[in-house]
């Protein structure tokens, strides 16, 4: 064994100086240096002893605790409760201890890859990153702490996995999790309509009915209702049982949907459902905002916070269209009172303008001009819409340059400018975000069916989901703005555009009140004939839309499923046309064409109203509303997005058919 300094050598260098001074007392004293000599060589004798004596006892006590700390070290490896195995990246097992056989007992095949008893781990993962995570097997839960291991071969790769049952605390925590309390908001949302000429026994029989049903299912769930008005209820339940509500897609929606009165209008719920907040007055907040989102998405939904996010379930039947004008004029008395008191007026909807973004921002720019406000329209790009609206302000002396970019805008505002979005209300949507932040005065006016972001703080929000369109919104505001407001040609027929472009010539999403509007913005100069000259489009466009249409194929349920073969210029509304066409085809219920933009691609949805095609670009993070809806993808091919597309419709139709099945089982 290798010694380095010790004790002994820093002895034998003190007995050498010793040594010399005895040399030179010898100079002095013979017989004195002679006794040193005698005394200096027993003290040399005894040092070597004692320390040969020491080196013993240290050689004695290392080789014990060698041999105590392999006892130690093969205890921790086959006897402490921590089950150790090292598996290669095909999932062969290359060793495991004691512990872990018996915890996986005949489970366990060292013949057959851990893959196949454990095919939901990460394996190549764990062979590349040390982590750790709790995963299940049968009934057990482990914690797993997993690390990258060198092998002797580049080729093979191992990791070293050390496991802990955490069975007793993992069961604990989802009994906790499962009691957690789930607080939900309940209201028939055509309270009135689905009464409405009703007989006092009839009313009664009918909410006699919805609330025995509802009384039904909250004893499924093992919850407590209480009855808050006539129209709304408070449901409290755990959280096992909104796991049972979603995995049944809230079918107590379509149980409530096939109460039915002497008017043939069924009844219809919406629900705003909260789960995890750190309070029950947040949870309360929680549930009446989702109450609120699933109401202004055209209610028959039930919108769900839940870990971190918002969840909707049903939204199958279109928004009822609401009879009454009240507050359509109580809305234009606001805005009148609004806009006299700014300096101000910038109007602005979705990036990307179509003629309805642009038809309804017209006629609020209108309502700013009528009061003599400075008023101009912001807009993202010069696209082919605007491009085309642009080609005839000229001739109009009140719309001279007020098309301006948000820059420009930015550039002007002043403390007491009010902006105007209209067509959407999605902030990551509009023409110009920053201006969002940059102007605290705001109004959302929109069609579209509420959607989880919104802008934030508007001092007015009108927002009807059953409406054709915001032009024809816009255009109902202006019969109650000023009874003595006359329009020009070219507002009224960019505003009959845009109820033209939404219900695709009077097809789809189309009521009394839009004909309404159209009829008076026929009155009031709306030209039909100009109305087509904006939607013509030139030779290549026709020839792409109809290649588009030629390519198409066709998907279970009624879909057609279509691409756009080049990047082209006005793809959005090349695409949108030529979804609107795909709806004509025999047994088609709905479309979807996708196609390439410089940054990935868009894809444009139309349904004749037996499809919700808003909940399918929701899954893809875009919106819109029921039978019309797009999205755009960033960073994606084509062939990626088709992949995604056919994915998402599929389980659609799926769903349908299950629902479908399962209501005929009900009885």
């Amino acid at each position: 064994m290798s010694q380095g300094p010790s004790t002994w050598f820093d002895t034998r260098i003190y007995l050498v100086v010793t040594a010399a001074m005895l040399l030179v007392i010898l100079f002095y004293n013979i017989y004195l240096a002679a006794v040193g000599l005698i005394i200096l060589y027993v003290l040399y004798l005894y040092g070597r002893e004692r320390y040969a004596q020491r080196q013993q006892e240290l050689s004695i006590y290392i080789d014990s605790m060698m041999r105590h700390l392999d006892k130690a070290a093969y205890y921790a490896l086959q006897e402490l409760p921590v089950g150790i195995m090292v598996v290669d990246m095909n999932g062969d097992i290359c060793w495991n201890n004691k512990i872990i056989t018996e915890w996986l007992g005949e489970n366990l095949n060292r013949k057959k890859p851990f893959t196949q008893l454990w095919p939901d781990l990460p394996l190549e993962q764990m062979m590349i990153k040390a982590g750790q995570g709790v995963y299940k097997i049968g009934y057990k839960h482990f914690q797993i702490i997993h690390m990258p291991l060198e092998a002797q071969q580049e080729a093979s790769k191992l990791a070293l996995l050390y496991f802990t049952d955490v069975t007793a605390m993992q069961v604990l925590k989802e009994k906790c999790q499962g009691a957690m309390p789930v607080l939900a908001y309940v209201q028939i949302d055509n309270y009135a309509d689905a009464l409405k000429g009703l007989t006092d026994s009839q009313r009664t029989a009918v909410l006699s009915d919805v609330h025995q049903r509802l009384d039904e299912w909250v004893n499924e769930t093992g919850g407590i209702m209480k009855k808050l008005s006539e129209d709304t209820y408070l449901v409290l339940m755990d959280r096992d049982a909104l796991e049972t509500c979603f995995a049944n897609k809230f079918e107590i929606l379509d149980r409530i949907r096939t109460v039915q009165a002497g008017n043939k209008i069924p009844v219809t719920l919406s629900m705003g459902v909260a789960v995890e907040e750190p309070s029950i007055a947040d949870m309360g907040q929680k549930a009446q905002a989702g109450l609120d989102l699933a109401l202004g998405r055209g209610g028959d939904q039930a919108a769900v916070y839940v870990e971190g996010k918002v969840q909707f379930y049903g939204g199958k039947t279109k928004a009822a269209e609401k009879n009454t004008r009240v507050k359509a004029r109580v809305i234009a008395q606001v805005i009148y009172e609004l806009i006299n008191d700014a300096d101000l007026v910038l109007v602005m909807g979705h990036a990307n303008e179509d003629f309805d973004s642009l038809g309804s921002a017209l006629g609020v720019a209108k309502m700013a001009i009528e009061q003599g406000k400075k008023t101009y329209i912001v807009v993202s790009s010069l696209g082919l819409s605007v491009a085309k609206v642009a080609e005839l302000v000229p001739d109009y002396e009140d719309y001279k340059d007020v098309f301006i970019s948000p820059q420009q805008a930015l550039a002007i505002i002043t403390p007491a400018t009010l902006l105007f979005i209209v067509d959407t209300h999605r902030p990551e949507l509009v023409a110009g975000p920053e201006l969002l932040n940059a102007v605290e005065r705001k109004l959302v006016i929109d069609h579209h069916r509420r959607a989880e972001t919104f802008i934030n703080n508007p001092l007015l929000v009108y927002l009807e989901p059953s409406a054709s369109s915001t032009s024809e919104l816009v255009t109902e505001l202006l019969q109650y703005y000023d009874d003595k407001i006359e329009f020009n040609r070219l507002e009224a027929t960019t505003l009959y555009a845009g109820i033209i472009l939404d219900t695709k010539n009077f097809a789809v999403q189309t009521g009394v009140r839009t004909f309404e509007a159209a009829a008076y913005l026929r009155r009031s100069g709306a030209d039909p004939t100009m109305a087509r000259h904006l939607f013509r489009l030139d030779y290549l466009s026709t020839k792409t839309r109809a290649q588009i249409i030629a390519d198409s194929q066709t998907l279970p349920g009624g879909i057609i499923l279509a691409t756009c073969p080049i990047e082209v210029k006005n793809a959005q509304i090349i695409v949108a046309q030529a979804a609107d066409m795909l709806l004509n085809i025999e047994g088609i219920r709905a479309s979807f064409v996708v196609a390439a933009v410089e940054d990935g691609v868009i894809i444009s949805a139309r349904s004749n109203g037996e499809m919700n095609v808003q909940v399918i670009m929701e899954q893809l993070g875009g919106g819109g509303h029921q039978t019309v809806a797009g999205v755009q993808l960033k960073n994606i091919t084509i062939e990626q997005a088709k992949e995604k597309m056919t994915a998402l419709i599929g389980a659609f139709v799926e769903e349908e058919q299950f629902d479908e099945s399962d209501i005929t089982t009900r009885g």
